[in-house]
This record gives structure tokens, C-alpha cells and sequence, in this order.
């Protein structure tokens, strides 16, 4: 498992590019752990180019979560899976809290 808490508007690498990490995952979990601010969630992958390829954007509203659990094997040597979120309401006590298994 891994976790993960995003504080601020910005673009997080999740799992970079890699040959010892495998690109099975079972499960993401997203959670807005802010009252009342929405939170634009962008999943994508990336290559080694900097093509985006993207997976899921939505707007996760405060005290909500997100599971997704279908379509997400990829190639680790090939791609990074990155997240960007945008919104001001993003802290130290009120992150994005992603869980990855």
C-alpha cells in the first residue's frame, strides 16, 4: 500500500518511471478531506516524452471520496503515473489524501 497527501494546487509523481515497480494496481482511493472546497482531481500517465495520457478528471466535492477500481495496469517502464489537483482550499489540515493498493 501507499500514501500519499497532497497539500497544494500542483502536479504529484505517484509512481515514476521504473523497471523494479510493477504497474498492477488493485484499488485508488481519493479523499477530500476539506469541509466545503472542491478539489479538481487530473489522473494521468506520462512518458518519457511528456505525453499525457489521461485517466480520470473530476471534481471531488469537500468530505468526499473517490474509488477507482477498474483499468489500472500499465507499463512502469513506459509511463509515471502523476496526479494534478487544483484548488485553494489544499493544506496541511485539509489534504487530498490518495491510497494506492
Amino acid at each position: 500500500m501507499q500514501t500519499v497527501n497532497i497539500t497544494s494546487a500542483t502536479t504529484t509523481t505517484l509512481r515514476s518511471l521504473s523497471t523494479s515497480l510493477t504497474g498492477n494496481i488493485k484499488s485508488m482511493r481519493f479523499t477530500n478531506t476539506s469541509q466545503s472546497t472542491t478539489v479538481r482531481v487530473i489522473l494521468f500517465l506520462e512518458d518519457s516524452s511528456s505525453n499525457k495520457f489521461y485517466i480520470s478528471t473530476v471534481d471531488l466535492p469537500g468530505l468526499t471520496s473517490l474509488l477507482l477500481t477498474e483499468g489500472l495496469n500499465y507499463n512502469t517502464e513506459l509511463y509515471a503515473l502523476k496526479l494534478t489537483t487544483d484548488a485553494g482550499g489544499l493544506s496541511t489540515s485539509t489534504p487530498l489524501s490518495v491510497i494506492i493498493q
